[in-house]
């Protein structure tokens, strides 16, 4: 029951943002607020687990592609495109709603890029030093990435793309620069 309503609470999120109810909630899934209240005692409970399975996703993915046979470009490529595997991608708004509604919760997301960003920074290093990856300023590489954030969803809305589909471009560019082989 607790997975049903994590999965119709998401749906919410993505139709409503954040300011859909408890009531909405139980309307959408056919049972009473109490059914809910059993499962999650508020709210803000609900949001904490919601973002838990997301963060834990995200956490298992990549440690099984750290953990793997895969080269350090493969790694990089691998880690730089994952996508939830519980849910369906949020709408880009989402995650605003969720800085400015949440902006503890918002806190553990920002952390868990400071952490992931961390990884991929050892990562680059290590494809330098092992000559795969060519000695480029990794100041600049994190600010590439960081500015593909969710945040940029106004970026994404003009271009008609997704988040996935911003960070697989700026990846191919990266990976293959902009000058066409000869």
């Amino acid at each position: 029951m607790r997975n049903r309503i994590i999965m119709a609470a998401v749906e919410e999120i993505n139709l409503r943002g954040f300011k859909f109810t408890m009531s909405d909630l139980a309307k959408r899934l056919s049972i009473s607020k109490s059914s809910l209240y059993e499962q999650f005692s508020s709210k803000d409970e609900l949001i904490i687990a919601i973002l838990d399975t997301v963060l834990n996703d995200f956490r298992a993915q990549e440690e099984k592609i750290y953990d793997s046979d895969l080269s350090i470009v493969e790694k990089l490529q691998a880690v730089l495109t994952i996508t939830s595997q519980t849910f369906e991608p949020f709408h880009n708004r989402v995650y605003d709603d969720l800085r400015v509604t949440y902006p503890e919760e918002w806190e553990r997301v920002a952390d868990f890029r400071k952490d992931r960003m961390n990884h991929l920074t050892a990562l680059l290093l290590q494809g330098m030093e092992a000559g795969s990856i060519r000695h480029v300023h990794v100041g600049v590489i994190q600010h590439m990435l960081n500015s593909t954030d969710y945040s940029s969803y106004p970026f994404l809305a003009e271009n008609n793309m997704t988040y996935p589909d911003a960070v697989a471009a700026m990846l191919d560019i990266l990976l293959h620069g902009i000058l066409t082989r000869k």
